[in-house]
């Protein structure tokens, strides 16, 4: 009898063992079903909150810029534990795609201008650094310049002629281009008259005044032109 119960006594030692390395080894296999996925920021304007917390109102630990790569270790109710830039917290799941996004571009602005020409009677038009009449002058521009205006202010307008920039009175400016400024000379109406007196003859005087001195004297039937 004393062989037959060494060898279950044996057998139940064994299994003892066995089951201990057993239960040892179960956490070990937990640990690497946790695998970390890589994901990135994707937002389309702003920056992603790293919170505390899978909350809305918990306290922010960063912020997270488009692009921002962040290891993922867990999600659950629309929140992922995430490690970024050496920090961990919560962010918002749909801000999280598993490519990284490419730069947003932004639309180039398009600056409305409009085409005005210097008119000016005399002279010229002074463009100025600022919109000051005492602001240092930059150029001066002649009648007739064509200008691009960016901006009207306070009687100002901010204006590029002839590769500069500056500032101009919008007095001085108009939509459409004015003559070179010369005006022909009005051909002066003239009438032919003749000298008509009775006796002697017609003092022609320096001025409109009976008393200013005599140019000439003129006798009756002298062509005169008025």
């Amino acid at each position: 009898m004393k062989k037959l119960i060494i060898p279950t006594f044996c057998f139940a030692v064994l299994s003892t063992v066995a089951f201990e390395e057993k239960i040892s080894a179960a956490p070990l296999h937990d640990e690497q079903a946790n695998i970390e996925d890589v994901m990135f920021v994707h937002v389309n304007s702003g920056s992603l909150n790293m919170r505390k917390t899978g909350a809305e109102g918990a306290s922010i630990v960063t912020k997270l810029t488009r692009g921002t790569q962040v290891t993922v270790y867990s999600e659950s109710n629309g929140w992922a534990k995430v490690k970024a830039n050496g920090k961990e917290g919560y962010v918002s799941i749909k801000y999280l795609s598993s490519t990284k996004p490419g730069a947003v571009k932004k639309a180039a602005a398009t600056v409305k201008t409009t085409t005005k020409y210097v008119n000016v009677s005399t002279g010229s038009l002074n463009m100025r650094r600022s919109g000051s009449g005492s602001a240092s002058i930059v150029t001066k521009l002649t009648r007739g310049t064509q200008v691009t205006v960016y901006s009207e202010s306070n009687g100002w307008a901010k204006v590029k002629a002839n590769g500069k920039e500056g500032y101009v009175s919008t007095k001085y400016l108009s939509s459409t281009k004015p003559g070179s400024g010369s005006t022909a000379a009005t051909p002066a109406k003239t009438t032919t008259k003749y000298v008509n007196v009775s006796t002697g003859s017609l003092n022609m005087r320096k001025s409109g005044k009976a008393t200013a001195s005599i140019v000439a004297i003129l006798s009756k039937g002298t062509k005169v032109t008025v």
